[in-house]
């Protein structure tokens, strides 16, 4: 018990910032998986708060990308709205409020080739951004390949988070590959929280993908 009290009495701003950040996204991803307009809420505050911890440990792309999440947020609370006024209007009042309907969309995959081909033409013009900051900032990289990882993982969360916006199901499948990855970035960076809250990510993306599969009505 000492040593965990004095590990505690040992962190840092930035320490306590990365539990905090770990508590709102686990809360975010709960709502994902009962999928609730408040989600795209607390992705606001999530993203706020990852935009610090990322940038302190010099992952620029992932630090960035939180820009993005809030726009995304944006365009999910009138997505998620409309969504679900349509599924009351097809499957009965309050339906979806009462977590007993949760109201997806058929993969379209128009637009799942070209946000994939959107998505590989940010990759390739963040990873020369990046690997020139790494060779101005040496000290700021922990690893080599860093840069290209950083690069992958945030392209990655641009895809997934847009098809969480349209409500399709494979949203799941994409957080799950990333995450896993996420985690090993993470242990790497000693990361440690963040790490734990990636573990529960896939954990709990396995259970949403089990609701989403139980409860989910089409609305296209």
């Amino acid at each position: 018990m000492s040593q965990i009290a004095d590990y505690f009495a040992g962190l840092d701003i930035w320490g306590w910032l990365e539990i905090l950040a770990m508590i709102v996204g686990f809360y975010y991803v709960l709502l994902e998986i009962r999928k609730t307009k408040l989600l795209w809420y607390v992705c606001i505050v999530t993203s706020i708060l990852n935009m610090f911890v990322y940038q302190h440990h010099s992952y620029l792309s992932m630090t960035f990308i939180q820009f993005y999440y809030i726009l995304t947020s944006v365009y999910g609370i009138w997505s998620y709205r409309k969504l679900d006024e349509e599924a009351d209007a097809e499957y009965g009042a309050d339906t979806v409020e009462s977590g007993d309907k949760v109201a997806i969309k058929r993969f379209d995959w128009k637009v799942g080739l070209i946000t994939v081909a959107v998505a590989v033409a940010v990759y390739f013009a963040l990873v020369p951004f990046l690997l020139n900051y790494a060779a101005q900032h040496p000290d700021s990289v922990k690893f080599a390949s860093q840069p290209y990882w950083d690069a992958f993982v945030a392209v990655g969360s641009m895809v997934g988070t847009f098809f969480l916006s349209k409500s399709y199901m494979c949203q799941w499948y994409i957080w799950i590959a990333l995450d896993i990855l996420t985690v090993g970035l993470f242990i790497y960076s000693g990361m440690y929280w963040m790490a734990i809250l990636y573990v529960s990510y896939i954990i709990m993306s396995c259970f949403g993908i089990r609701n989403w599969r139980r409860k989910g009505v089409y609305v296209d």
